[in-house]
């Protein structure tokens, strides 16, 4: 029985395309794992306060640096407490950006299907994203090109 080459060429892009999925799966855990697991660190730009985030934003630890809490108001005090958490969120919500990107672009043979849409600025705020990108993809070259200029690790 001669085999139809139309069925085989159907055959052989399923076969890459669950190969893809299979792939993305493992990615997919080892991304989740490595967040899990993420912490971000900032200090205020008075260096007065340092605060670290976990994975999802949360607020773990806020060290009071150098006794300088002591000599400023609490107005003082808790704009540098802010500022601190802030920039660590920020720090954090743009690695999940960076860490989750590749997971909304199309699979492999599935050029007719578009990855997923996310709203990061919708997710995480306007500070992750710039103004008039919220609906970008996550894979996107300008916010990649944003994470890889922050200068942060």
């Amino acid at each position: 029985m001669a085999v139809n080459p139309l069925t085989e060429s159907l055959n052989a892009r399923l076969a890459e395309t669950f190969s893809a999925l299979e792939s993305m799966t493992a990615d997919m855990a080892r991304a989740r794992a490595e967040l899990s697991e993420a912490t971000r660190v900032a200090r205020s730009s008075d260096r007065a306060v340092e605060a670290t985030v976990g994975p999802q934003g949360q607020l773990l630890d806020v060290r009071f640096l150098d006794g300088r809490y002591r000599s400023m108001s609490s107005t003082e005090l808790a704009a540098s407490v802010l500022e601190a958490v802030s920039q660590a969120r920020d720090a954090m919500a743009r690695q999940v950006v960076s860490t989750m990107a590749p997971f909304t672009e199309p699979l492999p043979g599935m050029e007719g299907v578009e990855g997923m849409d996310i709203d990061w600025a919708e997710l995480f705020g306007p500070g992750v994203v710039e103004s008039g990108e919220s609906g970008m993809r996550k894979g996107s070259a300008r916010l990649r090109d944003e994470i890889d200029e922050d200068g942060e690790e």
